[in-house]
Parts: C-alpha cells; sequence; structure tokens
C-alpha cells in the first residue's frame, strides 16, 4: 500500500533536477532554503516557472494541478483575467503612492455589503497583522487584557495569539481545560498569561472557563473551520451567545473560511460576530490583511477630529495592486462561482471516502465547499486532540505518490482548498490518482 518514500524521493528527484539545483543554490542564503517554512516539502521544493487556472508548471516542465491554491487564497485559480488586467491597470497608475485612492471605498464597500456585520473595514498587509489589531481594539473598547481563543486554531504568528497551535500532549493539560502553551519558544512567556484557552465542541467548559473569566477577557477569537473540524453550527451560535451574554466581543477568523460563501461561514452559520478578520482571498493574491466590524469599534480608529483611540499603521496596507486584486477577485465571486465550487467540493467529498475504504485506510472526510480535508485516522475530527492520530508519515508518501501523478496537494492533514476553473474531470482525475497510489507498491 503506497510505495516506500525512499523509491517516491528517487523519482522525484531524477523528475526534477533543476528544481534541485535551485534549492541547493538558495540553501545558501536562506534558512532550508524557501523564504518560508511553508515552502519546504520532502525531500525539497518544486519551484513554479508559470500557472495557468489551475495549473502549475514547474522549472522542469512538470505540470500539477493545484489543489493547495496557494494556502486557500487563489480561489479564482491563477491568472484569472479580471484579476490580472486589474493590477496590470494600476502600473500605469504607480507604485508607491502614499495616498488614498478610489479602490479604497469599492472594495470596503463590497464588503460592508456581503457582511450584515460589518460597518466599516480597515486594511493590513496580513492576517497576522488584522488579528493583533483586532486583538488591540477589543482591548482598548473593554479595559480587559486577556484574549480568549480555541486549542487547534491558528490566528497568525504574534505573541498575543500564537498559543496552542499544536501543543505537545504532555503539556496541552485536561481536555476540558486545556492549558496555554505557547507555539515556540520565540514567543515571550509573558504572553501566555494574556490568553485563555478553550476547547472545541465542549459548550459547558466554554462556558465554564469564560464564566471564571468574566472580568478579564476582552474578546473571543474564533474561527468556525469549516471543511476542516466537524463543529456544528449550533456551537458557533453557541459562542455568539455565551461572549454577548458575558460582554465579551466575538471575532470571527475569517481567512480562509471567506471561501465558503459569499458572507463566508459567518452567513452560512448564520452568525454575526463583532468583528472579522480577513486576508488571503481578499486580497486576489497579493498581501492582504483585513478587519471590519459596527461602529462602535470600528471609529475608535476615527482620526478625522483629533487623535484616535487606536492608530494602526503599514507603509504597504491598503496599496493600490492589492486592492485592485481583491476588488476584482470579490466581485468575480458570484453566486454561480461559489455554485459551482460547492458542486465540484461535493463531488470530490462524496468519492473520497471510497477511495481509502477501499484501501483499508482509516479516514475522515469533511468537507465545506471548496474546503475539503481528509484526516487518515478513525476518530472524527471534532477538535485538535482528535487528530493527533492522523498518519502524517502515510500523508506524506500519498502526497509525493499523487503529485508524481499531477496532482499537488494542500499542506498536510490533506487539505485540498479548490479553485473555479477545476473542472468534474479534474476532480475525478485526483480521486483516481489517489486510489493508483494507494494500491502501488515498490
Amino acid at each position: 500500500m503506497v510505495r516506500s518514500l525512499e523509491s517516491l524521493h528517487e523519482e522525484y528527484t531524477a523528475r526534477n533536477p533543476k528544481s534541485l539545483a535551485q534549492w541547493e543554490r538558495s540553501r545558501a542564503t536562506m534558512p532550508a532554503g524557501v523564504i518560508k517554512g511553508a515552502y519546504m516539502r520532502s525531500p525539497f521544493p518544486f519551484y513554479v516557472d508559470h500557472s495557468d487556472g489551475c495549473r502549475l508548471t514547474d522549472i522542469d516542465d512538470n505540470v500539477v494541478i493545484d489543489f493547495g491554491s496557494h494556502h486557500s487564497a487563489m480561489i479564482l485559480g491563477h491568472t484569472h483575467p479580471d484579476v490580472t488586467a486589474a493590477v496590470q491597470g494600476e502600473i500605469e497608475r504607480g507604485l508607491g503612492l502614499g495616498n488614498p485612492t478610489d479602490l479604497e471605498a469599492e472594495i470596503s464597500e463590497e464588503l460592508v455589503c456581503r457582511f450584515p456585520s460589518i460597518d466599516k473595514v480597515r486594511f493590513t498587509n496580513s492576517g497576522t497583522e488584522s488579528s493583533l489589531h483586532a486583538a488591540r481594539l477589543i482591548r482598548a473598547k473593554t479595559g480587559r487584557p486577556k484574549i480568549a481563543k480555541f486549542e487547534g486554531a491558528y490566528h497568525g504568528s504574534h505573541d498575543g495569539l500564537e498559543h496552542s497551535i499544536s501543543p505537545p500532549m504532555d503539556d496541552a493539560g485536561p481536555a476540558d481545560s486545556p492549558a496555554t502553551v505557547p507555539a515556540n519558544p520565540g514567543v515571550a512567556p509573558t504572553s501566555e498569561d494574556l490568553v485563555v484557552m478553550l476547547p472545541y465542541n465542549d459548550p459547558e467548559s466554554v462556558e465554564l472557563i469564560l464564566r471564571e473569566h468574566k472580568d478579564e477577557v476582552a474578546g473571543v477569537f474564533y474561527d468556525g473551520k469549516p471543511g476542516m473540524l466537524d463543529v456544528p453550527d449550533e456551537f458557533t451560535h453557541f459562542v455568539r451567545d455565551i461572549t454577548a451574554e458575558l460582554g465579551m466581543y466575538m471575532v470571527m477568523d475569517e481567512v480562509v473560511s471567506y471561501r465558503v460563501g459569499r458572507a463566508g461561514y459567518q452567513g452560512l452559520a448564520g452568525v454575526e460576530p463583532d468583528l472579522t478578520i480577513f486576508g488571503k482571498i481578499v486580497g486576489g493574491g497579493m498581501p492582504v490583511g483585513a478587519f471590519g466590524g459596527g461602529n462602535e469599534l470600528m471609529d475608535l480608529m476615527d482620526n478625522s477630529e483629533g487623535a484616535p483611540v487606536l492608530a494602526p499603521s503599514g507603509t504597504f496596507s491598503g496599496n493600490n495592486f492589492t486592492l485592485a486584486a481583491g476588488l476584482a477577485t470579490i466581485r468575480a465571486l458570484t453566486d454561480e462561482v461559489y455554485d459551482h465550487l460547492n458542486s465540484i467540493g461535493s463531488r470530490l467529498a462524496m468519492k473520497l471516502g471510497p477511495v481509502f475504504d477501499d484501501a483499508g485506510v482509516p479516514n475522515q472526510v469533511l468537507a465545506v465547499g471548496s474546503v475539503v480535508n481528509v484526516y487518515l485516522t478513525d476518530k472524527p475530527a471534532r477538535d485538535y486532540r482528535s487528530f493527533r492520530n492522523h498518519d502524517t508519515a502515510l500523508f506524506e508518501r500519498i502526497s509525493l505518490a499523487v503529485h508524481l501523478k499531477g496532482y499537488s496537494l494542500g499542506v498536510p492533514p490533506m487539505a485540498m482548498m479548490l479553485s473555479s476553473p477545476m473542472t468534474n474531470e479534474d476532480i475525478d482525475g485526483l480521486v483516481d490518482a489517489l486510489g493508483e497510489a494507494l494500491s502501488e507498491e515498490d
């Protein structure tokens, strides 16, 4: 069942000599030879030469269908004509304008129109920056020092929230009262005292913990993880209700989940958070972050009549290239596009389970819209701890095997982020490739 890693590495290396040479060159000037850790793959990365739709062509002329979609950002695929034209049009306007453009109002109006929970929007350069500013905003409004988040959720790389993302079980504490564990040794040791950890899918424990800290917690950061965890909408409604009851702000992270519907996951679930964090899709492939909410919070940043309570800043925040790409992307995300994404997502989810079942591989398939995941475990993926037994070694072999067959998967566990250029034939091709990979041996 699935070729050995040694055999797969041998074929991959033989087919990618230029990528190997590029990686060896890059190792001299970059840690691991990559600009960010997520690009490192075993045995080495493949380097992209060009892209078209849902396909990537590497520098060795190998073509793969991209099921990672640039960490979910490329929902319209690569080189979408509307997005490309919008960015090219900004070249004439110029780089680094240092002043507002008409694009700011246009893209803000699009988001306000689509999200009933949002009155105003601010743009940043990344989802990380957006979550940092959102945390500061709710602390400033409430005067409370602590933030609550859920174990296993990632809200960016900053000390205020980079805790208990994938904590070792020896440090994680009891399931109903998770410990706050810094994600890495570089996180300030004092920051863990300001983060309250919550368990997914355990409303009784969440309520108990929040009531215990009700005078200290400014708000709860929440990612419903549609298609990544089996979190029912009822739990999301519970989080909304308990935060409102306790006078805490609910901050919904839609950096990834905006791709599941016109109003993101909150639209599907039927909840209205106090703040929403964006990234990825709203930049159309360019560096981006944004956050938006009601006037009572957002107006804390209004400096039109004097000094604001908060003044988030960033030289390239809301630059015209990012906003042009983001605006073109959002406008292209019509109901018809979402219908297509939902259709191919359902098709993939329906076919994946039987492929793994036939191979005797334990699996849990989760899907919402264009987000499809497979956990190689027999335990339902209801929280971080339940998929700790995911077979990462087998996933690595499967991922490399299907890559050699022309299909590039997302990051583990087995995240597949679909894009609008994909067809039923692309979906069926991946399923067939998985079936072949699971049946091949050395």
